[in-house]
């Protein structure tokens, strides 16, 4: 006889937390570093990777970098005088669109500021993304001569006229890869990957800045 699924033992340890209960937490440890840091910084970002994310918390420490959906964030902060869980941190909540991040802190915006405008990596673009600049491929060996003979039939799937002679790849005509200021597309993308040219800088810059008291300026206006 088989085994009823309603007699199946599910391990505790096995149970994710539900969406609520994440989003609770989250909202609760936004409040809490509000407490915590006398500063905070509301961060346009461009180009995320997690990758690069983890960088800037490891050198940030032990200030803490919050990502989160815009709404959770808002939430936590609250968007009226009425609902704000510090005084007049509703004015960073009002300011949060787009990509963005909380940034909570005891470092002066000079410090800040500073750190973001020379960390700036570079990394691959991706489909979507607008290309930074031309890139043409010229007729001949020489613009593939990196590329193993193996991904060939690769390069001809994603548009360009390949042929393989002599375990080479020849390209049989000029071809664009990108021009700049155009979106690229999946296969743009994949091709630029192929030849190593990463056009996507990651870049976090201060929008606004709240100090424990009430003081808030925003990025045009940031001082110690």
């Amino acid at each position: 006889m088989p085994k009823s699924r309603r007699s199946k033992v599910i391990a505790l340890t096995k149970v994710k937390k539900r969406p609520k209960e994440v989003k609770d937490k989250l909202i609760d440890e936004i409040r809490e570093c509000c407490e915590k840091y006398s500063r905070m910084y509301l961060l346009s970002m461009e180009n995320e990777r997690n990758n690069f994310l983890q960088v800037v918390r490891q050198k940030l420490r032990p200030g803490r970098l919050i990502c989160a959906k815009n709404k959770v964030m808002q939430l936590a902060l609250g968007t009226t005088k009425e609902c704000e869980c510090q005084d007049n941190v509703h004015k960073i909540a009002e300011m949060i669109s787009g990509h963005c991040a909380l940034l909570f802190t005891d470092q002066s915006p000079a410090d800040v500021e500073s750190f973001f405008a020379e960390y700036r990596p570079i990394d691959f673009a991706r489909s979507g993304a607008t290309a930074k600049h031309e890139v043409i491929l010229p007729k001949g060996i020489d613009a593939l001569a990196k590329l193993p003979h193996s991904v060939e039939a690769q390069l001809r799937q994603l548009g360009l006229p390949t042929q393989l002679k002599d375990a080479k790849i020849h390209l049989l005509g000029d071809h664009t890869v990108c021009k700049a200021g155009q979106e690229l597309s999946a296969d743009a993308a994949q091709m630029l990957k192929l030849l190593d040219i990463k056009q996507a800088e990651f870049t976090m810059g201060v929008e606004a800045h709240w100090q424990k008291g009430g003081a808030f300026k925003d990025c045009s206006a940031l001082e110690d």
